[in-house]
């Protein structure tokens, strides 16, 4: 649970525990020790004590006599510290069964999958009180109410076993909330398009893939399946998050993917992840993408770490107006990012991160081959941007973490400023903006953080943040009339097991 106070970017790092096996690999060396120590006992000291009998320098009479009473007492004693070894023996020999019993029990496929999950809900307030819904917002989107943010239940195991890293295991994360209706996947549904996000419903499957590692240098991990998107700094689940809600970049990044991936680290320092896979986002221009993803990771320093990669590939939708929709591969559209994160220690985080996307838009030829006029397209709506191409766009941006923890006697307490600058001169890629029309969107969030010592609340994390949003047009509704600027509290509480 204290990731989500200390960030935890999972996916981008997979790593190996051997904990258990270095322990039960421990235990064993110790009870072969004592085995072998017991036997050198036998057969050392038990002869020398009967030699030393046998050799007293007394008189012949006497030398008989005490030879004989010595040897009587020494068998005694001799049978007695055997005796005492026998048992000693067989309760090692026993508690060896007992470890290697629980060894391949460990390691039998069953007992090694978690069972695991998060919850967490929130109630956020506009301060000016719109009647309509929170701009640039993926969950929390009421202006003044409850929401159950996220609600997951993920069942997994890692591949191989506590003797053996090599093997095959799965993800399967079932999600509920506001946050899956943002992420929700296209599944070819046509309402995908049609329907706010609003309208979608609250729940969906967000991960499910086998995982395999396969015995290729350092090991080769392979992802076949659907996963949660990699790129940009922050992550789907906010418990992994220093924030309640996401910044201006996030909405405009892709969101799951579904394809086959390949993680290598090449040098200790650096992990690889490639993808091929079909991509969703509900924000234009970027809706299914069949693309080629990399992910890279690099730590030169501990305390210093790297994040960059790319998205590529093609395959935008429109729908028309008798609910027909047609698909356009011809133009490509990209998107990239790059992070920097450093922590000096264990209280302080620095994190920049920049993030640019070029939307190939839909092609004119397509239209005309279809017999489709501009006038008849629902979705999305359709802006000229040169002879040959409706919508074509780019978006670009940067966020700046500052992010404090410090560990006290009642708990925990973390405190996180998010500053960011989202550029959308298209006026197509955030959820407020308007086609063709050039927004500056700028976004200041400070974060409180407190995460009980007590035992009843050891898993559960509460936050309390403001938000400020701004843009150089009035896109945020008001009560009466659109704002240029937008301004939130919200309070969440986040459980995990």
């Amino acid at each position: 649970m204290q990731a989500g106070i200390r960030n935890c970017k999972n996916g981008k790092n997979r790593v190996m525990q051997n904990s258990k096996l270095s322990t039960v690999l421990i235990s064993s060396k110790k009870l072969m020790f004592l085995v072998l120590f017991a036997v050198f006992f036998v057969s050392m000291i038990v002869p020398k004590r009967s030699f030393a009998a046998e050799t007293n320098p007394s008189g012949a009479g006497s030398v008989f006599k005490n030879t004989n009473g010595l040897k009587a007492k020494s068998g005694n004693t001799d049978s007695a510290a055997l005796n005492s070894l026998t048992l000693k023996m067989n309760k090692i020999s026993k508690e060896l069964n007992e470890l290697k019993a629980k060894q391949k029990s460990s390691n039998s496929y069953f007992s090694n999958i978690q069972l695991l999950g998060t919850l967490i809900a929130s109630y956020t307030y506009n301060l000016a009180k719109p009647n309509a819904y929170n701009g640039n917002y993926g969950d929390n989107w009421q202006p003044d109410g409850f929401a159950v943010n996220n609600a997951d239940i993920t069942l997994r195991r890692s591949p191989g076993t506590n003797s053996n890293p090599y093997g095959v295991g799965f993800h399967i994360s079932l999600d509920f909330g506001q946050n899956i209706q943002f992420y929700k996947a296209y599944y070819g549904n046509i309402s995908y398009f049609t329907q706010s996000m609003q309208d979608r419903t609250p729940y969906d499957v967000r991960q499910a893939y086998i995982n395999i590692n396969l015995p290729v240098g350092s090991g080769l991990d392979v992802h076949i399946g659907k996963e949660k998107e990699q790129l940009g700094f922050e992550n789907f689940n906010p418990i992994r998050n220093w924030n309640d809600t996401y910044s201006l970049l996030d909405d405009a990044e892709p969101a799951t993917l579904t394809g086959i991936f390949l993680t290598y680290n090449f040098i200790p320092q650096l992990v690889s992840t490639l993808g091929i896979a079909n991509t969703d986002n509900a924000a234009v221009p970027i809706d299914n993408l069949p693309v080629i993803e990399l992910n890279e990771s690099y730590t030169p320093v501990s305390v210093l770490t790297f994040n960059g990669g790319f998205i590529y590939g093609a395959n935008s939708y429109f729908v028309t107006n008798n609910n027909t929709l047609y698909q356009d591969n011809l133009n490509k559209s990209f998107y990239s990012y790059i992070d920097a994160q450093y922590s000096p220690d264990n209280d302080w985080s620095f994190v920049a991160d920049y993030e640019v996307g070029l939307g190939g838009g839909i092609n004119s030829g397509v239209l005309s081959s279809n017999d489709v006029s501009p006038s008849e397209v629902t979705y999305p709506s359709l802006i000229q941007t040169s002879d040959s191409t409706y919508d074509k766009s780019h978006f670009s941006g940067a966020a700046v973490y500052i992010h404090h923890q410090k560990n006290y006697s009642i708990g925990m307490f973390g405190e996180t400023l998010r500053e960011t600058l989202a550029l959308d001169p298209n006026g197509m890629w955030e959820a407020t903006s308007t086609a063709g029309v050039s927004n500056t969107y700028l976004d200041t969030t400070l974060t409180f953080a407190y995460q009980p010592s007590n035992a009843l609340f050891k898993s559960t994390q509460f936050r309390l943040e403001f938000e400020h949003q701004s843009d150089n047009h009035h896109v945020y509704a008001g009560l009466t009339e659109n704002h240029s600027t937008q301004n939130t509290v919200n309070f969440m509480v986040l459980y995990s097991f």
